[in-house]
Parts: structure tokens; sequence; C-alpha cells
């Protein structure tokens, strides 16, 4: 499935009604996360980011999940691993993966996913940093390659590629609750992703 029609399948999720049953799938990281709601000391450098690792159903506000999300330790805790898959008729489409790795020099983390799972034309880098009251904040620019389509209207990039800035929150509201918000960069400002992508709860996946 292409990144475009992805995107379209998550809009159309986003505003959808009936209940969607998660698939169970394997994430494809080759390192399991380790006791994912502990927050142990080994995690040193990345200990504010611990809240966020394990697996997470993401829905809008009263509806079913549209996604799941997936945090991993690398090993020894030396960096993290994200995924995203979206939800389509209980089946999950991954849509992003990538890494989450400790910049000592700026004291938070750079991000490198991969938005196009089936050929590598697009991507997001950025800078994943920690607020004063705890909420993670990642800001990333998409970058999208020649014919590759790209927000807000999803046209295809043109020779040089296209370029799209996104930031996104993630707020702990307990040990099993994310409070997200995912935004694009408009001409006017921050505008949600998706509608409805400026008020999204994580809820943590129950073990086995």
């Amino acid at each position: 499935m292409g990144y475009g029609i992805r995107i379209a399948t998550l809009l159309a999720l986003a505003c959808a009604t009936p209940a969607v049953a998660a698939a169970p799938h394997a994430a494809p990281s080759p390192h399991a996360a380790s006791s994912p709601q502990a927050v142990s000391a080994k995690a040193g450098l990345y200990a504010d980011y611990a809240f966020l690792v394990g697996e997470w159903d993401v829905r809008g506000h009263g509806g079913p999940p549209v996604a799941v999300v997936r945090f991993q330790w690398g090993p020894n805790q030396s960096y993290l691993w994200y995924s995203l898959a979206m939800l389509q008729d209980g089946h999950e489409q991954p849509h992003l993966e990538g890494l989450l790795l400790w910049n000592g020099a700026r004291r938070n983390l750079d991000i490198l996913l991969t938005l196009d799972l089936e050929g590598g034309r697009a991507q997001e880098q950025g800078v994943v940093s920690i607020r004063p009251d705890g909420t993670v904040v990642k800001e990333v620019t998409g970058i999208y390659s020649e014919g590759e389509p790209f927000p807000p209207g999803f046209d295809k990039a043109g020779a040089h590629g296209a370029t799209a800035r996104f930031r996104q929150t993630f707020r702990a509201a307990g040990p099993d609750t994310v409070v997200t918000a995912a935004m694009r960069e408009a001409k006017d400002g921050w505008v949600p992703t998706f509608p409805g992508s400026d008020r999204l709860v994580m809820t943590r996946r129950a073990k086995g």
C-alpha cells in the first residue's frame, strides 16, 4: 500500500465509528522490550522517555483504535526503536519505523524514521526532547522523493523532492495511558495532521 493511500486510510479510520478488532502482530524489532512498564536505573540517558516503552493502541476521543504504536529498547537500553502501524479491518498496515538515539551534544534524542516501507522513498528526521513538565516533544521534517505524495494535499513531489514539518507531543496520564497530539506546520501555524489528531489517546496493550 503506497504512502498516500495509507494516510488516506488513516484519515478514514480516524472518523470511523465501528469497533476495530486489533490482530496479533509480532514487532519486527530484533530486540524484545524489557519490562515496558518499568523505568529502570539502566534507562540512564533515556529515563525521561522510558514511560513510552511498550505497545499501545491509539484512538481518537471515544472512538475505536486506529493504530498501534510500539517503543522498544535496543540492546542494553542503548537506543529506542519506534514503529506505527495503522489498523484496517482488524489488520495492521505498517506505516513507519525507525530509531531514537541520544545526542550527547544537545542532550536530547535524534530521530530517523522511514515512512515508506515499500521502497524507502520517504523519511522523517528531527529531534525528540523533554519539556519541564515531562511532556515528550517530537519535531521532525518529512522528506519525500520525486513522485512521492506529500501533505497536505498529497500531490506528488517534483524533481527536487519536497518537505513538510510535523510536531507530536506525548504526555503521560497514568502508567497505562498517554495523551498525544500530532500536528503539521501550515502557512498560518500548526494544524492537526489529520482530523482529530490533536486529541488522541494511547492505551497500553495488555501482555499476553
